[in-house]
């Protein structure tokens, strides 16, 4: 009777089906790595980019900032300039007071009976001290001063009156204070259905 071995086939089958396998996991593997290589390199330059764009924004964020700087010294210089102009139309103010204040005196001022020694203003009050004939002529100056044109003058008070004898002469000297302000400007009086002044030629109802 023939017999055969067949236990070295078995063996040699074995182990072509294990090199099979280890060349599948050898492939798989290497697959693998170069997935995880591919995904590191993508990583890497996701990483490359996102630093990339962090520096554009750190160098936008410092020209923001020296923009900003900027904007902050151009308020800075606003302010100062409102500052400077609203102290130059308050010294105008006061300058087209004080020449109003000055005519309407120069003019209410009856140089025949009186003159005056003294003139000063001083914000929102006005003092004058001057010599006068009589007491007649200071109290008649008082109430011009009161009703003056300009309507800049009001509150006006003698705050002294005592007799001074001047060139063999007794005078009044006397010292006066007054509220001094600009004049508002008043609406116009509307009449006649709102228009001004209404019609002349007809008679009022």
């Amino acid at each position: 009777m023939l017999r055969i071995n067949l236990l070295p086939v078995k063996k040699i089958k074995q182990r072509a089906a294990a090199k099979q396998q280890l060349t599948v996991f050898g492939f798989v593997f290497a697959g693998l790595f170069a997935v995880l290589i591919l995904a590191a390199l993508m990583l890497s330059r996701q990483v490359s980019g996102l630093n990339g764009d962090i520096a554009k924004l750190e160098k936008k964020e410092k020209e923001l900032a020296e923009i900003l700087k900027q904007i902050e010294a151009l308020e800075k210089e606003q302010d100062l300039i409102k500052k400077q102009t609203a102290i130059v139309e308050e010294l105008e103010k006061k300058s087209a007071l004080t020449a109003n204040i000055m005519n309407e005196v120069a003019n209410i001022t009856p140089n025949a009976r009186m003159w005056l020694t003294d003139f000063e203003q001083s914000g929102g009050t006005l003092k004058l001290t001057g010599m006068a004939l009589d007491n007649q002529t200071v109290a008649e100056y008082l109430q011009a001063l009161g009703q003056s044109q300009c309507k800049c003058i009001s509150n006006v008070t003698l705050t002294s009156s005592v007799m001074q004898v001047y060139m063999g002469r007794d005078l009044k000297k006397f010292t006066l204070s007054a509220s001094v302000a600009m004049p508002t400007s008043e609406p116009p009086v509307e009449t006649d259905g709102g228009k001004i002044g209404g019609d002349p030629a007809k008679p009022a109802k």
